[in-house]
């Protein structure tokens, strides 16, 4: 699309922007009888999530998850697409999945991601400005610094987190960043989080937990897909991850440890 769809009220973004988030929509929709999914994706709305990382980080698994939870609610149209490049070699990859009742390209329009979830603090930093003004961008604290950069020979931007944070306050007060990362940012210590779960490869997880607090489908269907996608003896942890992402994806602009 050439332009970015103007959402209604009630599909405004959820989490730790002063709107409700979909639990609480998910609870007046059954009583109701509505699906919420369905009314945030009324009218043509699609959302547009962008996962992006290093190699080795599971950028791919997540955004397997991510997609696979909008197909097993139904209804929806989903697209995903990825960008692997060096990914094995520690090089920067990322994916593209487009939610909607009707969603043609595949592939992100620049500067309309609706949604950023960065696995990699300098990846989240690239790419914030590619988040729309009342987007929300989920970033890891983790730093993984490229081989070239730590011998000196390029810089790296340690720093990143505080330029994220500092940016999107001055935002959300009125005023302006390039790095701001749309309207909503929530920092996630996803490492942390993953050894006191019990193990670091369920980082990801937890970072798609936080991202889920933001999307209209049930935890019922998050954790299907995530079945889907992991081996059966990861399970426990992996929902375990999703868990403890989804009770820090509320938290704006802080460390959760």
């Amino acid at each position: 699309m050439s332009a970015k769809q103007t959402r209604p009220a009630a599909a405004a973004k959820a989490g730790a922007c002063g709107v409700n988030k979909p639990g609480a929509d998910r609870a007046a929709g059954a009583n109701a009888g509505a699906d919420p999914a369905a009314r945030h994706y009324a009218g043509g709305v699609v959302d547009d999530i962008m996962v992006v990382g290093v190699g080795g980080q599971g950028v791919i698994v997540a955004a397997a998850i991510i997609a696979d939870t909008a197909l097993l609610h139904g209804g929806l149209e989903v697209k995903l697409s990825e960008t692997r490049g060096m990914s094995q070699r520690g090089g920067s990859v990322s994916s593209h999945i487009r939610i909607g009742a009707t969603v043609v390209a595949p592939s992100i329009s620049p500067g309309e991601v609706d949604y950023l979830l960065a696995f990699e603090s300098a990846e989240g930093l690239r790419l914030a400005p590619s988040v729309v003004a009342d987007g929300a961008a989920i970033v890891n604290t983790q730093q993984i610094v490229p081989p070239l950069a730590a011998s000196g020979e390029h810089a790296y931007p340690y720093d990143a987190i505080a330029r994220l944070m500092e940016c999107s306050r001055k935002k959300r007060d009125g005023g302006r960043g390039t790095h701001a990362g749309g309207a909503c940012l929530t920092i996630v210590n996803g490492n942390a989080l993953a050894l006191q779960v019990g193990d670091l490869k369920v980082a990801g997880v937890v970072l798609v937990g936080a991202l889920s607090t933001h999307l209209p489908f049930a935890v019922e269907t998050w954790e299907q897909a995530i079945a889907r996608n992991v081996p059966p003896s990861w399970l426990e942890m992996n929902l375990a991850a999703f868990a403890a992402g989804r009770r820090t994806g509320g938290i704006e602009g802080s460390d959760e440890t």
